[in-house]
C-alpha cells in the first residue's frame, strides 16, 4: 500500500485561500488584502518568475521593509519552485552586496527606497538578471504592479521536491563573512507545523503584528498565522506606543519580539491607557533576558509570553518555554532562566569536547537534529562539515539539562555576541577594523550592557607610531557595517593576551568584563 504524501507548501497556501476567501489576510496601514487576493497576486508573481527564469531553484532576493508585497512575494517564490533570499534592510550596502553576490541571486524584488543601492551594485552582479521595483522606479528594473498585471492568475502546477531548497538565511561565522544556511521545503513545513502545534494558538480572525523585520525572525511566523486564517499586520518600525494602539485597533493576538522590545513595551504600557486584552501570545527569543525583568513584563502584560530557541541553521522552535511554564515560574522563578524543553520534532544532545554525551546536569555543547535543521551552508562544504555531522548540527551553545528536561544556556563556545536580539560575529567586525591603517591587532568581544544584554567592544593595539581615537574607529565601522554591529566602545591596550600558538585568548579578554556578572542574566 502506497503512503500518501504530505501536502506541499504551495498546496497548504492554496488551501488556506480556499478556506478563508474574503477574510482579511494581510494589513499594512490602510492597505488590506484578502486571502483570495493574496492567492491571485502570488500566482501572478509566481508565473512571472517562471517566465523570467524557467529553471527552478534560482535564488530570488527580497529587499524591502515590512509591507504587503513581502507576503505575496514569499508565497510566489514557493509556488515557482525558487529559493527565497530575504535581505535584512538594516544591513549596509557592502553586506547586501555580499549576500547577492554569494548567493548568485538571479532576481531581486526591491522597494524603490533602495534604488541608489540597487543601481550602484547591479553592474557588479553578473548573475543578477532581473530587478523588479516596488513603489517607484529603479533604473533598468521592471515595475512590480505591471509585472503582476501582465501575468496569469492561475496557480502554477509544478512539482515541489521535499528536499529542494526553500530559503537561505545568511548568518556570520568564524571566517567573518556571512554564510547562507540552506533550508529545505520539508524543513520549512516542519518548522511551521511545529509553531502551530506548540507555539502559536491562532484561530481564524486572529492577527499577528510584525514589529521586527520580516526578513528576520518575525517573518518565520507569517505562514503559520496565514494557514490558520489569521491576519499578518505589517509595521514599518518599532514604536511601543504605536504598537499598543495598533493592537487595540486590530484586536491583535500575537507578536514576536526580542527582549529589548519587551522592556520598552512594558514602559509604554505602564505610562498610558491601552486596551491590549486581545493579546494571547508574544513569542520572544534571540537574546538572554533576566528572570526579574521577565516577571515584570508578565505583571504588566499578563501571561502571554512564549520563549523559543533556534538559529538560522536550525530555525526555531527547537525548544519552547510555554505560557504554562511562565505561569509555573511564580512558584519557581528559576524556570524563567531556561530556554524550555524540546519541541516534538527535535532531538538534542549535549556533548563534551571529545563528542561524548555528558551526564544529566553537566555542561556540554548543544547539538540538535530534526527536519528543520539546515541541509548545509550554500556552496560552502568546509563550513558545513565543521558544524554538521551525521545530521547533528553543533550550535556552539554550552548548556545543561535538568531532571525535568529543561535546558539552560550556560555560555557560548563560539564568540558570537547577541546585542538587542541580533547576532554580531566578532570576526566580521574585526575584519573591518583591520582595514584601518592604524590598527595592528584587535579583538572584539561582548561586554555586559543593561539595555541590550551585550554590547560590542573592540580592544585594540595600534601600530607603532600610529594614532587613532575611539570616535574615529567607531565611525570607520559605522560606514561599513549595520549600526548594531559597530563597537559601542573601544579600549586601547599595549598588547593582547596570547596562547602558546600565538592565538589571541579572547576568553581572557572577555572575562575581565564579565567578572561577577552572569552570562545568562543581564
Amino acid at each position: 500500500m502506497s503512503r500518501a504524501l504530505p501536502p506541499t507548501l504551495a498546496q497548504l497556501i492554496e488551501r488556506a485561500a480556499g478556506w478563508y476567501g474574503d477574510r482579511v489576510a494581510v494589513v499594512e496601514g490602510e492597505r488590506r488584502l484578502s486571502f483570495r487576493e493574496v492567492e491571485t497576486r502570488s500566482n501572478r508573481l509566481a508565473n512571472a518568475l517562471l517566465a523570467l527564469s524557467p529553471a527552478r531553484g534560482g535564488r530570488v532576493a527580497l529587499l524591502m521593509n515590512n509591507r504587503l508585497e513581502f507576503v505575496e512575494a514569499d508565497f510566489a517564490i514557493v509556488k515557482s519552485g525558487n529559493v527565497k533570499l530575504p535581505i535584512n534592510p538594516r544591513l549596509v550596502d557592502r553586506e547586501r552586496e555580499h549576500l547577492l553576490a554569494n548567493s548568485g541571486a538571479r532576481i531581486l524584488i526591491a522597494e524603490a527606497s533602495f534604488a541608489e543601492f540597487v543601481e550602484g551594485v547591479w553592474p557588479r552582479l553578473p548573475a543578477l538578471e532581473t530587478v523588479i521595483a516596488i513603489d517607484g522606479p529603479i533604473a533598468g528594473a521592471l515595475d512590480y504592479a505591471s509585472v503582476l498585471e501582465k501575468s496569469s492568475p492561475d496557480a502554477p502546477r509544478i512539482p515541489l521536491e521535499e528536499e529542494a531548497a526553500s530559503f537561505i538565511l545568511y548568518t556570520s561565522g568564524t571566517t567573518g563573512r556571512p554564510k547562507g544556511a540552506v533550508n529545505s521545503n520539508r524543513g520549512r513545513r516542519a518548522a511551521t507545523l511545529t509553531m502551530l502545534a506548540e507555539e502559536i494558538d491562532a484561530v481564524t480572525g486572529d492577527a499577528m503584528v510584525h514589529v521586527g523585520s520580516v526578513a528576520h525572525g518575525s517573518g518565520s511566523k507569517i505562514l503559520a498565522y496565514y494557514l490558520r486564517g489569521a491576519r499578518n499586520v505589517m509595521v514599518g518600525k518599532w514604536d511601543p506606543e504605536a504598537f499598543l494602539r495598533l493592537v487595540e485597533r486590530e484586536r491583535a493576538t500575537g507578536s514576536f519580539m526580542v527582549p529589548t522590545m519587551m522592556a520598552s513595551l512594558c514602559e509604554a504600557a505602564s505610562r498610558g491607557r491601552f486596551d491590549f486584552s486581545s493579546l494571547k501570545t508574544i513569542s520572544y527569543g534571540g537574546a538572554p533576558i533576566a528572570p526579574a525583568r521577565l516577571q515584570e513584563a508578565m505583571q504588566t502584560l499578563g501571561n502571554v509570553f512564549v520563549q523559543v530557541y533556534g538559529s538560522c541553521e536550525a530555525p526555531h522552535p527547537l525548544t519552547i518555554l510555554t505560557r504554562e511554564d511562565h505561569r509555573a515560574a511564580a512558584a519557581d522563578p528559576t524556570r524563567l532562566a531556561t530556554i524550555g524543553r524540546l519541541t516534538h520534532q527535535t532531538a538534542i544532545r549535549l556533548v563534551d569536547a571529545e563528542g561524548q554525551e555528558v551526564a544529566p546536569g553537566e555542561n556540554g555543547e548543544m547539538q540538535v537534529r530534526g527536519p528543520h535543521v539546515m541541509t548545509g551552508y550554500f556552496e560552502n562544504p568546509e563550513a558545513t562539515a565543521a558544524v554538521l555531522k551525521d545530521g547533528w548540527y553543533a550550535t556552539g551553545d554550552i548548556a545543561r539539562q535538568d531532571e525535568q528536561g529543561y535546558f539552560y544556556i550556560v555560555d557560548r563556545s563560539r564568540d558570537m555576541i547577541i546585542t538587542g536580539g541580533l547576532n554580531v560575529y566578532p570576526a566580521e567586525v574585526e575584519s573591518i577594523l583591520h582595514e584601518h591603517p592604524a590598527i595592528a591587532e584587535v579583538a572584539v568581544v561582548g561586554v555586559p550592557d543593561e539595555r541590550w544584554g551585550e554590547a560590542v567592544k573592540a580592544v585594540v593595539v595600534l601600530r607603532a607610531g600610529a594614532t587613532a581615537s575611539e570616535a574615529e574607529l567607531v565611525e570607520h565601522c559605522r560606514a561599513r557595517l549595520a549600526g548594531y554591529k559597530k563597537p559601542q566602545s573601544v579600549e586601547f591596550v599595549a598588547e593582547l593576551p596570547k596562547g602558546s600558538t600565538g592565538k589571541i585568548l579572547k576568553r581572557e579578554i572577555r572575562e575581565r568584563f564579565w567578572q561577577g556578572v552572569s552570562r545568562r542574566v543581564h
